[in-house]
C-alpha cells in the first residue's frame, strides 16, 4: 500500500507486529500488548477497545469538516463587507456600514 502512496495503519499487540508497526504512517498497540510494540507505536489503545478508535476517528474528522466549514463563512462574510465597504463608501462618502 505505501508502494501506492496510500496511507497505511497498523495495530498490533505482539512482538511480532513490530516491524508493521514501524513501516506504517500511523501505528497502534494494544495496551495489553507487549512494551516493544508499544514503544515503537505512535498511538497506544489504552482500554483495547478498537471500537472507540474507530469513534474517536469519525468524532476528528467532523470536527475537522465543521472548522473547514466556519472559515469558508467568515471568509465569506469578511470578503462580502470588505467589498460593500469598498462599493459604498465613495458613492455614499462614508461607510455604508455602522455599529447600529
Amino acid at each position: 500500500m505505501k508502494e501506492l502512496s496510500k496511507s497505511v495503519v497498523v495495530t498490533g499487540d505482539g512482538i511480532n507486529d513490530v516491524k508493521s508497526i514501524q513501516i506504517a504512517d500511523v501505528g497502534f498497540a494494544m495496551g495489553s500488548g507487549c512494551s516493544a510494540a508499544k514503544e515503537v507505536s505512535d498511538i497506544i489503545l489504552i482500554g483495547d477497545d478498537f471500537d472507540a478508535t474507530v469513534t474517536a476517528i469519525k468524532w476528528g474528522r467532523n470536527i475537522y469538516h465543521n472548522v473547514g466549514r466556519f472559515l469558508q463563512f467568515q471568509i465569506t462574510v469578511n470578503l462580502s463587507v470588505l467589498l460593500t465597504i469598498a462599493i459604498g463608501s465613495p458613492i455614499l462618502a462614508e461607510s455604508p456600514l455602522s455599529s447600529v
